[in-house]
């Protein structure tokens, strides 16, 4: 099996990136505005600040499966999990896309359809951890 790394899906970091830039130009004319106001500045910054973070987390985001199991890749954190550790996955359907939680012996991870080829992933997953489709 080779190595596939799954990521958030393009469009998404590219959005969050312009967003980025579009509000830290807002900042910069309205820190250069001798009128305005300081909350309106604070507004700016916080929208800044969002985008900013966001656009962080979804561009570290990854699932990479290699052929002993996956290793769940976010900003804060990296969490093996070999193929015979995985128990069970919970599949959640609703208007923000659909949720896929992933219940190993370590604890459980998750995922979401903002990662682009999901579904591959998801039956990769019921594949090589031996689960069936409920």
């Amino acid at each position: 099996m080779a190595i596939r790394t799954y990521r958030t899906r393009l469009s998404l970091r590219l959005a969050l990136v312009v967003a980025a830039a579009l509000w830290g130009g807002v900042l910069v004319l309205l820190a250069g505005l001798p009128g305005a106001q300081a909350s309106s500045v604070l507004s700016a910054a916080a929208f800044l600040g969002f985008f900013l973070a966001f656009s962080a987390h979804h561009g570290r985001l990854a699932i990479v499966a290699r052929p002993d199991g996956l290793v769940f890749r976010s900003f804060f954190r990296e969490v093996p999990v070999r193929w015979e550790e995985i128990v069970k996955v919970d599949v959640h359907t609703g208007l923000a896309g659909t949720l896929y939680a992933v219940l190993t012996r370590r604890g459980q991870v998750q995922f979401s359809s903002l990662l682009a080829r999901h579904r591959e992933l998801f039956a990769l997953l019921l594949e090589r951890a031996g689960l069936a489709r409920s």
